[in-house]
């Protein structure tokens, strides 16, 4: 399995080994919500559109294409890895245009913010705030005193990661990367029997007091949930196979009932506390 260089809430890697069947070998294979591209790197296809809403997630893939990896970890070092200059960087990050510097520091942002979460405020403005420290306890005279040690990315980790970028970079090279909502009509024009659509969409609240995952400015309603399905089946009456991960709950079943649902269980972080592991119960439906 290929790896995604990105960390990424809701991320497929640990789904692939069930996932991949049900995808199969496509000519054309549409990544409707990408984000960290676990999906996209290991589908094997003719064609390849990988498609998510976050204009810098898209801006950064297509400059990955066409430059040296290692131009990607410039702000990786040890007089960045503090909480003070990751503010900064955050500041230098959310004040500039969209261009090759903005997808560095998109790199370096999610490498060292909180749980590596991607996130922005109503203004569009990445807020998550800073994550690479640890706690520990030294006992000193019989006091217990409690340090933060900033931990920083050795020369190896950022070598690692160096080649989780080319690696990208070689499979991804021929890939249309697009900045598309869902519902926009571009993304399935000319797709016949053969072609392979996959919806990996905020996924529906476990409770009724859960909140829908927001990594763009604008939210994902169950309105939206509901047009999705729209879609799925009208794409599934042009023997276009669709394929839709989720939550597995009442909603999601009543959403996806004209579907083939198949379950499973995937250990997930579902706290706010990264230490906070969890089995969540997980569906996937094939049209």
């Amino acid at each position: 399995m290929r790896k995604p260089f990105l960390k990424w809430a809701g991320g497929k890697t640990k789904l692939l080994p069930e996932l991949l069947p049900y995808i199969g070998t496509p000519n054309t294979f549409v990544d409707v919500f990408c984000g960290g591209g676990s999906v996209s790197l290991n589908v094997e296809c003719k064609k390849l559109i990988s498609n998510d809403i976050n204009s810098h997630l898209i801006g950064l893939y297509n400059h990955v294409r066409y430059n040296d990896p290692h131009i990607f970890t410039e702000y990786f070092k040890d007089s960045n890895c503090t909480k003070e200059t990751y503010i900064e960087l955050r500041g230098k990050f959310n004040s500039l245009d969209d261009g090759i510097e903005k997808s560095k520091l998109f790199v370096y942002l999610n490498k060292h913010s909180f749980n590596g979460l991607t996130r922005y405020n109503r203004s569009g403005f990445y807020n998550v705030p800073f994550g690479r420290v640890t706690k520990s306890k030294e006992e000193q005279d019989g006091v217990t005193i409690i340090k933060e040690n900033i931990s920083s990315f050795n020369e190896a980790s950022i070598s690692a990661l160096q080649h989780e970028i080319s690696s990208f970079k070689e499979k991804m090279i021929d890939t249309n990367f697009t900045c598309l909502s869902f519902d926009s009509p571009k993304l399935y024009e000319n797709l016949t029997k053969g072609d392979v659509v996959y919806f990996d969409p905020p996924y529906v609240p476990l409770t009724e007091t859960s909140n829908f995952t927001s990594y763009s400015t604008d939210g994902f309603a169950y309105t939206q949930q509901e047009k999705l399905v729209e879609i799925a089946e009208r794409l599934s009456s042009q023997n276009v196979r669709v394929i839709i991960s989720n939550h597995d709950t009442d909603v999601s079943r009543e959403l996806y009932k004209n579907a083939k649902i198949h379950t499973l269980e995937v250990r997930r972080n579902i706290s706010a506390k990264g230490t906070s592991r969890n089995k969540a119960k997980e569906l996937i439906a094939v049209y």
